[in-house]
């Protein structure tokens, strides 16, 4: 099966096998988003000890603000350059955008979701919990997750 999804889940948990168990347990029951299939390799779930923990997520969190700033850019390519316009767009495209970046922004998951922290329930990582986990690095988990062709998803139409 082809994988064209993937996402990072930052997870606190004991164990690897754990971390992974929380991770599907997460997205096996999810409204949000359904996938018909997802993988999970656990060489590519790394602990907050491991050498690749930092980079990966330092990049998850940059693909999210890249997101969001293109969800930006398509808003004021349609017109929208400042909030007091929000009250009167008209339901559509320009909408949808604006719906998908305050899900970014507020924390519900979706398809274009490269890192979702699931202690926080937020696409980033707030100072508190960075500075649990450099003291505890043990403790904390990126697993990688590939997902296959989605089911539902309450952000997208799915074909």
């Amino acid at each position: 099966m082809d994988y064209p999804v993937s996402h990072y889940f930052l997870v606190q948990s004991v164990s690897k096998d754990r971390a992974i168990r929380h991770v599907e347990h997460y997205l096996s029951g999810n409204q949000l988003i359904c996938y018909a299939e997802f993988l999970i390799r656990p060489e590519e779930v790394y602990n907050g000890s491991h050498p690749l923990f930092e980079p990966t997520l330092a990049q998850g969190l940059a693909a999210n603000t890249d997101f969001a700033w293109r969800m930006l850019a398509h808003l004021k390519e349609e017109g929208v350059t400042s909030l007091e316009q929000l009250p009167d767009l008209q339901q559509g495209y320009v909408t949808k955008v604006l719906h998908t970046l305050t899900h970014l922004l507020d924390g519900f998951i979706g398809i274009d979701s490269a890192f979702y922290n699931l202690i926080e329930d937020s696409h980033r990582v707030s100072e508190a919990l960075t500075a649990s986990i450099r003291r505890s690095p043990a403790s904390y988990w990126l697993v990688s997750v590939r997902a296959g062709k989605l089911k539902t998803s309450v952000l997208h139409p799915v074909d």
